[in-house]
């Protein structure tokens, strides 16, 4: 097999990203031929058309990640998948949790564009069921669609982590962690406002904010705003092996999204036996302790439940890439005639 990912790779290391990586990793650890194309700094033009066109003609299978939720998503995956046609077959994963109600709000010749896009490939990867059923009312047929989770195995590593973050940790308790992007959907206001309100009973809880994003002064703002500064603590964007090593120290792992798919780092956080707090949006695996959506009421007492909840034993993976690398071996076209690179 010889296969292209398309999409963002770390850093930074949100979701997608981690997903594309290690999708990466594992394909060269088992033997198989796989190159990045990251959409993150390689931006689309008439240098990326060619790589593109030039791997598909050269029998490379072209794998998209994208998020699904705005029209610069949809005309990245057009270009992709004219390209893909060309010779190497293509497979799209579609991310994001916003991009059903994206379809949904579309006008038309939006909704028409989606549907030719994912016509132009082989098979339609879908993170959750609500984004395979926006899919599948543009008519595509059932057996070219598939619901696999964005997260692969999941692995506790060594990791030496900044003597600062651990005496901050050591300093506070009970302690949280949760990953995100500072964008509304990510519900930053409502963990604050939660943490705020667990102070007056814990005085040195503590909560790990891993991401990053564009509105980051905001979210220190609001710190500032709540007298948090002692509580919260903004790591910024984390490398993959030290987020999960955090995780894995945290009492409970929080997920207070608006907007949610099917969460990488939900999944991560439970095969590590972290129990897990997360509104009820998108596709949440089991085990997962869940609140009503914006109810930062019922938010603290689920995460009462899970502090009372005795650590899991760590959990088998959560992932698939079992069932994508059978994926791979069906769509990947014959390449023993095609120029080797």
């Amino acid at each position: 097999m010889k296969i292209l990912l398309i999409g963002p790779y770390p850093p930074p290391h949100g979701g997608v990203s981690v997903h594309v990586s290690g999708i990466h990793l594992q394909l060269i650890a088992a033997g198989e031929r796989c190159r990045v194309l990251d959409t993150s700094r390689d931006r689309p033009g008439l240098g990326f058309g060619i790589v593109l066109l030039r791997h598909a003609w050269q029998g490379w299978t072209l794998h998209v990640h994208t998020n699904g939720h705005n029209l610069k998503s949809w005309l990245l995956a057009l270009g992709c998948g004219l390209a893909g046609r060309a010779r190497g077959g293509c497979i799209l994963t579609l991310h994001s949790g916003m991009a059903p109600g994206y379809l949904r709000a579309a006008p038309l010749w939006r909704r028409r564009l989606a549907a030719f896009v994912c016509s132009l490939y082989t098979r339609v990867i879908c993170v959750s069921d609500e984004i395979r059923s926006a899919v599948l009312s543009f008519g595509l047929p059932p057996h070219r669609t598939e619901i696999v989770p964005a997260c692969l195995k999941t692995e506790r590593t060594e990791v030496a982590l900044d003597p600062s973050i651990l005496a901050w940790i050591g300093r506070h308790q009970p302690l949280f962690s949760t990953a995100l992007f500072f964008r509304p959907e990510y519900g930053f206001d409502m963990l604050t406002t939660a943490v705020a309100r667990l102070r007056l009973r814990y005085p040195s809880v503590g909560c790990l904010v891993m991401g990053s994003g564009e509105q980051r002064e905001e979210a220190e703002r609001r710190i500032h705003e709540t007298g948090l500064e002692e509580n919260v603590l903004l790591l910024g964007d984390v490398n993959h092996d030290a987020c999960l090593a955090l995780m894995s120290v945290s009492d409970v792992f929080i997920r207070a999204t608006l907007e949610d798919g099917d969460s990488t780092s939900v999944r991560e956080a439970l095969s590590l036996g972290v129990p897990v707090v997360a509104s009820r949006i998108g596709t949440r695996p089991p085990g997962t302790i869940l609140f009503q959506l914006g109810d930062v009421g019922e938010m603290l007492s689920k995460i009462d439940v899970a502090m009372a909840k005795k650590r899991d034993a760590e959990m088998p993976s959560l992932g698939r890439m079992d069932r994508l690398m059978e994926i791979y071996q069906q769509v990947t076209a014959p390449t023993e005639a095609y120029v080797s690179t």
